[in-house]
């Protein structure tokens, strides 16, 4: 089983959907707290959409709105 990598303590300054390249709207990564509200942490993002993320890509940024909700 592989082993994921430390999490950070701050949110890396990605703001762009990692999908589609849209402004991805997340506020932690604006900010750069784990602490600030998100519009994300209220929503449940589907494996199928979870899927479309490249496999460098995974873990890097959040998904925007649209592409969170895309089954």
């Amino acid at each position: 089983m592989p082993v994921s990598p430390p999490r950070s303590s701050h949110p890396i300054p990605a703001v762009s959907c990692p999908v589609c390249g849209e402004a991805n709207h997340c506020a932690p990564a604006k900010s750069g707290s784990f602490d600030t509200p998100c519009w994300c942490y209220e929503v449940k993002v589907s494996s199928t959409a979870l899927a479309k993320v490249p496999d460098e890509l995974q873990g890097k940024a959040c998904l925007c709105c649209a592409c969170a909700e895309d089954e």
